[in-house]
This record gives structure tokens, sequence and C-alpha cells, in this order.
């Protein structure tokens, strides 16, 4: 019998390996190829997929690593060899150590990166369409395990910690997944849906990588500057299907300046290692050095840049989702089917499938992996080098710090901001006492951010004003070729409307490091008064008005400056009576959004104008619009109630029609193309007309003429209309106001200004510029410049906001400031008993400019509607 046992447990111990290293292959698991054509796994598969890998091999980590919008857990795979997994918290700390740089010698470096292991982080299908990465993360995780890979999967994986997410944006994973099964076998097959894949900001979830307001942004962002601190990272995209089957980098200039040239060099290391690796596999159409820049800060591929992290971009030629398309040699741009140095193979056309997105990607992300193992201490000593030389150089001119003074209009904001940046990783230090600079005295409590720190390029980048290089023209004076793939300009004070002084020269301050932001414990009137004061210079006394309305509170606006004992509060501002409801509600609201509150007993004699309660519209369309979803993050952020109107809502029935001013006070437009507004369809000439597979006739369609005479009408009764940006046109083209766009019929030659941050002059003793500066930054992106003309009989205007005469421009590039000199930024329109606001920009955008939200805000809370 011992002898039965004997052999048996020999057996098991000769069969263990085989047994531990049955991995199931994902084609198993999901019962098909990956990439197959018209096959998708969906977020709940890819989920249970790799949670399988996990309990079948010791190499594979899965950990939840935060949560979604909409609450899905955010998973990443570790993939390491056993021993490196047992040692994942030494590895961070080397990691950290490299980081932090200071007090660490060249030779102690060295010995880290020797000992150490690289972090390469690799993040699929933030865009949720482009879904080709979320399938090929399966094969390519199930590969590394089992060794089933082009290299020694043993030897690279104990010098490499491989960190996947096969989804950074698992809502919109899921929903494509649902929309497309759903319409396959129709002509649907393959289409857009009708909503955004993010919930507030669709494809811009790609453009919050600096201002960290979704809950996915926040998450991977703790993971690339806080939990792991990766030296290599690449998020992979897809792109057109007309022109290259792949882009990878190295990027196109210009070079953002800031950026550390190893960086540059180590990125261009890895793309020609993955051009060659797929051309030796084959794979033709590949092209690098075109297109996408190197200049922006703000995506999730070109943050980490500013971080000191190796960071690459890949693109891939789409495919209807999952549906294969076939391309004739005639629909692929000339410039795709010439050969060049940065482009020696063009693909000749034909059959282009799902598979061959995931074949692609497979071979560049093992590539990656492969790169990284064969410099590996390199790349680990030079992310020490680079962290050093910020900490340590600072060329002449270049910053010393920054500073935030503690005086600022909207000091909530301002922590914001500081919020915002040490989420990133930025080190924020505060004046314990007050401090001089030459002849100007900050306040203790004045902020101070020091540009000796591993992060220096990220925090120049975003506090600094940026002066993009000239652009090119097609031909001599021809329009100009734009190489701002996104924003020319995006400093981030300016936007958010925070005072920051750039200090180019040492100075002493007795400064305290800051582990947190924290807001300041306010300080509230001791006695009850007759009103309250809320000035309106802060965001976020609108958010504690919106919830007072609610309690049908007595509330009023100041028409001009109010001062009391101790303050002095913007035209605009709010009084409240203190009945005891509001006695009772005030103070955990005011503690809720740090505002700081004043006490007056008597208004009599301050001019003012009664608020009503608001009841706000605010129009979606069914062409998944990213700035209505971008302006429904404000409205949810600031606690601000509205009703999402879709197009029946705009229209009655055949008994009745629709009075939307029974409904509603304020309907709000966000920047969206006037004919998508009215007809669900741009005009026939807009070169965006087009787009795959059609949508399902329950979504077709717009407001219709009947829409137009029911927004007509409700102004007529006294409602607010308000636009934002190319909402404008619906204004213009179908309302006949006495304005127009200056710029509509400018040839580009004569004007161009990519994302850029400009001046206007604010008139702030009208209703719509309450609690704005005299003077103030808005973002340029795609805008207007408005002309006004005499009105008509039963219209009048007044011009809130206008460019000035001169300079312009303050971060970005502008060509042609002459054009928009004078012209107006925001004009608020009275047709009969309502107002139409046009607000040429979107003030907005993004959720970043938090500077120029009051210019909604206040249309929001307009008083003296009847």
């Amino acid at each position: 019998m011992r002898k039965k046992i004997f052999s048996f447990s020999c057996l098991l111990l000769l069969l263990l390996p085989f047994i531990l290293t049955a991995q199931t292959p994902p084609d198993e698991f999901l019962g098909h190829r990956v990439g197959a054509d018209r096959k998708l796994a969906d977020y709940n598969q890819i989920q249970a997929y790799f949670q399988k890998l996990d309990k079948e091999s010791g190499r594979i980590k899965v950990l939840t690593i935060g949560h979604s919008t909409l609450n899905k857990p955010i998973i990443m795979a570790v993939i390491t060899s056993e021993d490196n997994m047992a040692k994942l918290d030494t590895y961070r700390s080397t990691t950290k150590k490299l980081r932090d740089a200071r007090g660490l010698t060249p030779d102690e470096a060295r010995k880290l990166a020797k000992e150490g292991k690289v972090i390469v982080f690799i993040t699929c299908n933030l865009h949720a369409t482009e879904i080709g990465s979320s399938q090929m993360a399966m094969e390519f995780a199930y590969q590394l395990v089992t060794g089933k890979t082009p290299f020694d999967a043993d030897e690279i994986l104990d010098d490499v910690i491989i960190l996947l997410a096969p989804t950074i944006n698992p809502d919109g994973q899921q929903m494509v997944t649902d929309w497309y099964r759903k319409y396959v076998g129709t002509k649907y097959e393959g289409g857009r849906m009708p909503w955004l894949y993010q919930h507030y900001a669709g494809h811009d979830n790609n453009r919050d990588w600096f201002m960290l307001n979704l809950a996915e942004t926040k998450v991977v962002t703790k993971v690339m500057y806080h939990d792991w601190i990766p030296q290599i990272h690449i998020d992979q995209h897809e792109m057109g299907s007309s022109g290259a089957r792949l882009w990878i980098p190295p990027f196109a200039n210009p070079p953002n300046p800031n950026v550390h040239p190893l960086i540059w060099r180590g990125v261009a290391l890895f793309g020609m290692n993955m051009a060659y690796d797929l051309q030796k596999n084959g794979f033709e159409g590949v092209h690098y050095g075109r297109n996408y820049a190197g200049w922006w800060d703000g995506a999730c591929d070109n943050t980490p840049w500013f971080h000191n992290t190796i960071c690459l971009l890949s693109e891939a030629a789409e495919v209807r989702v999952a549906s294969p398309i076939n391309i004739d040699t005639a629909e692929i741009s000339k410039s795709y089917i010439e050969k060049s140095m940065q482009f020696p193979d063009p693909w000749s056309g034909g059959w282009w499938r799902l598979r061959d997105i995931v074949d692609y990607e497979l071979t560049l992300s093992l590539s990656l992996v492969k790169t990284a193992y064969l410099h590996k201490e390199e790349f680990l000593y030079n992310f020490y080098k680079m962290n050093k030389d910020s900490i340590e150089k600072r060329e002449e001119g270049q910053p010393y710090a920054f500073v935030i003074p503690k005086k600022q209009c909207d000091y909530p904001t301002t922590l914001r901001m500081l919020e915002i940046l040490m989420s990133a990783g930025v080190e924020i230090n505060q004046a314990k006492e007050d401090f001089s600079i030459g002849d100007k005295i900050y306040a203790a409590g004045s902020f101070v951010i020091l540009m000796s720190q591993p992060y220096r390029p990220y925090v120049q980048a975003l506090l600094e004003i940026q002066k993009h290089p000239d652009l090119r023209r097609e031909y001599p004076n021809g329009p100009f070729i734009s190489l701002a793939y996104d924003n020319a300009g995006w400093t981030l004070p300016l936007q958010m409307g925070v005072k920051c002084d750039q200090i180019n020269k040492p100075f002493e301050a007795n400064l305290t490091k800051l582990d947190k932001v924290s807001y300041p414990s306010l300080t509230r009137p001791q006695d009850a008064a007759s009103y309250t004061v809320l000035d309106s210079r802060l965001n976020t006394s609108y958010s504690v008005i919106f919830s007072l309305i609610k309690t049908k509170a007595e509330i009023y606006r100041s028409k001009d400056i109010v001062k009391g004992e101790g303050f002095e509060a913007a035209a605009g501002s709010f009084i409240i009576k203190n009945t005891p409801q509001v006695r009772k509600a005030l103070p955990a609201l005011l503690d809720k959004w740090h505002v700081g509150a004043f006490r007056l007993e008597n208004i009599a004699d301050i001019p003012k104008a009664s608020l009503k309660r608001f009841r706000i519209g605010l129009y979606q369309s069914f062409r998944s619009n990213m700035d209505e979803g971008w302006t429904r993050y404000v409205f949810d952020d600031l606690s601000i109630p509205y009703t999402t109107l879709h197009n029946k809502d705009f229209k009655g029935t055949k008994k009745k029609k629709n009075n939307l001013r029974a409904k509603f006070d304020v309907i709000v437009f966000a920047d969206e193309n006037a004919n998508i507004i009215k007809t669900g369809r741009r005009s026939p000439s807009s070169r965006y007309r087009g787009s795959y597979g059609g949508i399902p006739p329950e979504y077709e369609g717009g407001i219709g003429q009947e829409g137009v005479e029911a927004l007509k009408s409700f102004v007529e009764q006294g409602g607010i209309l308000v636009t934002l940006n190319s909402a404008c046109g619906l204004a213009f083209n179908e309302l006949q106001v006495p304005a127009g766009n200056a710029l509509e019929r400018v040839d580009r030659s004569k004007f161009s200004c990519p994302g850029s941050i400009l001046r206007v002059k604010v008139d702030n003793k009208s209703p719509i510029g309450y609690g704005m500066p005299r003077e103030a930054a808005i973002m340029f992106y795609r805008s207007m410049a408005l002309s006004t003309r005499i009105p008509s009989v039963g219209w009048d205007r007044k011009v809130v906001a206008r460019f000035p005469e001169d300079d312009i421009l303050l971060s970005g590039w502008l060509f042609g400031e002459n054009v928009i000199a004078r012209k107006a930024a925001v004009v608020d329109l009275q047709y009969k008993k309502g107002h139409i606001i046009l607000i040429g920009f979107p003030c907005q955008h993004r959720a970043q400019s938090h500077g120029t939200y009051k210019f909604l805000l206040n249309a929001l809370l307009y008083p003296e509607v009847k």
C-alpha cells in the first residue's frame, strides 16, 4: 500500500508542473477566437477570464484598482514571475526611491536599478468603440503566463513587472458591446450609439488627464504617480480606416520644451523596435512621426511625459466595432499609398478585420515588453536621472517657483486647483508667515510650488503660459496647417481664474510641505442678522443658492457691490432673508461648499432684484454630444438641479402645442451644430456628415421646426434660452437674433486659433457678468466672435464680454487677432419678456474652465424673470 502511495506521489510531482501550467486559452473560454468577425467579449466576460487565469497561474494577480463612474470595478492584472510576485512591495518601494531621487547618489541609484524591476503599464480601450485592445488583452495575458511568446517569457518576466488594464472605461466597453450585439445582422450593425460611451465625457475621456474630473482618470492617475509609478506606459487606441493600418511613435513636431530629452529618445527606441518587430512578422501599413504631436499635456498617453515616464500611443485602423470592412485601393488617401522613410511598406487595401487589429496590437505589446527587458537597468537608472535633473537643474530664465497668493477672488476654486495638482503627485508648500519677493508681499497661508521636485515638467507645463511655435501654411499666404493636436494652450490658473505668479529668482520663505490640501474652518456670524450675503465671485455660492431655492427662500441679487461690516461682495451677490427655515439649512450648506457668509441687517438702500425658483432644462441630442456631457458634469458637480430634454420634449400633440414655459425657466443648449439640433444631421457640406451603419429611426431627427417655434414662444413668454459656442447658430439661423458669427466666412489664411486662452473685457455689473473680474481668460475652442447689430422692435441686446483691441492672446497661438478685436464673446439679448444668452465659447470647457463658469451660472440664476 505504501509503495502505491509513493508511486502516486511521485507521479503527481512529475505531473504537477503540467497541471499548474494548464491555463485556459481565451478562445476556449469564450467559445470563439479572440477577434473573430462579429464576436466580442463584454466586460463581464473579460473580468471572468482574468479571474480564471489568476486562479490557474502564479504569474498573474488581478487587482481591483477602483470603480468607474457607473460603479463598475476597474481591474488591472499584474503579470510577472512568481518570485517577483512575492516581492511586489519591495520593487514598488525601489521605484519610489528612484523617483524621489533626493539624497540618492548615482552609485546607489545604479545599484537599485540593477536590483529593481522595470514596471510597464499597458492601458486598453479608453475609447470604448476602439475595442480591439480589450480583446487583445486576454490573449496577451495568456501568452505571457503560459510562455507562448516569441521570447523566453521566464527570463523576461523575471526582470519586468507588467500592469495590464484590459479596459480603463468598463462602462463604455459594456455599452458598446451590448449595442453592437443588439444590431448584428441588421442594417444598423456597427453603427454608432446615440449616447456617450463615458457617462459624462464620451471621447473626451482622453482629455481629462490633468484635470482629473472623471472617476476612471483618478483611478489610473493613482496607479501612475502614487501606487506603482511605472517607468513605461502605452495607451492603445484606434483611428480612421482609410489611411495607415497602424500608427506608432515617434511623435510629430513640435515637442513640448518641458519634456526631458530622454523621454523622446526612449519613445523613439520603443517605437522603432515595434516597427522592426511588426515588419519582420509581415505587418504592412505601419507609420510614425506625423499626425500626433509632442506638444499637448492632457491625454492618457502624454501626461506621463511630464512625469518623466516614457509613454507611447498606438493607433490601429478601426473596423465597424467587430464587423470587417473592405477598403478599395482608391479609397486610401494618397499619402498612405506612397512609400516614405516614415512609411516604407504601405498597405494596398482589401479586407480589414478585428482580428487584424488584435494581431497588430499583440505584436507591438510583446515588442514593448521585450524592449523593456533588454534595457531594464538603463530605464530604471534614467528614470532616476530625469527626476534628479528635475530637482537639481534649472535653466536660466526658467521658474524657481510658482506662488499662489492667499487672497483670491474664489478661494474654494483655488484650493480645488491645488488638490488636482497634488493628486498628480505635485509637491505643494504653504507659507507659515508673510514673505516678500521684490516689492510684493505675500501673506501667510499663500501656497508655494517649488520647481525643485521630481515632477517639475508637469508643474511647469500646467502653470506657465504656453507659447506654441508658429504653424506652417499649406502654401504661401494659404491656410495654416495646425500641428496642435488638441489645445495649443491650457494654462490651468488662467482657466480656473486663479491668481498665480511665476517667480524666476530664488527667495526666502518659511514654508511647510503639505500632505493634503485643507479647507479652512470658516467663521460664521455670531449673531443672527436679518440677512446673509454670499459673494457672487465664488462658484460654490451658486450651489448653496440652488439648494436654498428648493426651500422657497427669499433671495435677492444685488445690482452693485455690497459693503458691510468687514466685507465687500461683488455685484450680483446673493442676499438671503434669514427665516427660521434658512437658519436651519444654511450652516450645513456653507460647510459643504466652503462658502463664507456675511451678515447684513438692513437692505433697504441696496439696489437689488428678486430671484425666483429656476427650472432648468438641458437639451441632449442623440448624437452623443460631449459638451452636453460635460455640462451635465458641471451641473452634477455643483448640485444644480436640471431635467434632460430630448427631441420629443420640444414637440406637442395634434391637439395641443407644447408650452415649454409652463415647465421650464431656463433651457440650455450645449456646444453643438445648429443643423444637428434642428434636424439630427449635419449640413450636407460638412466633412463629419458620414457615419458607419446609420442609427435606428427612434433616434433620428432633431427638435424640428415645431421645436424652434416652441423655443421662440418660450422666450416670448419670459423664458431664458442659453446657447453655448456652436449652438449659437440655432439663434442666428432660426430665431433671427440681431447678432451673428463674425468668423463664419473668414478664410483660415486670415484667422487661426487652435484651442487657446484669450483675453476678454467683462461688464460685471450686468446680470450675466456678475461675479466676474473686469478682465477674464476664456478658452477659445472652435469658437465664435459675435457681431451685433442695431435691433428691430421687440429686441434689445447687451454685450457682456468682448475681445479687446489688441493683446488678445494669453496662452497658446493666435493669428489674425484684428479679425476678432472689439467683437463680442458673450451677448445678452432680450426678446419680449425673455432673454437669449449667446456664449460664443465653451465657458464650461471640459469642466476645466472654472473661471468662466459664471457666465452660465448667471444665466441659470438671472434675476427679475417674470
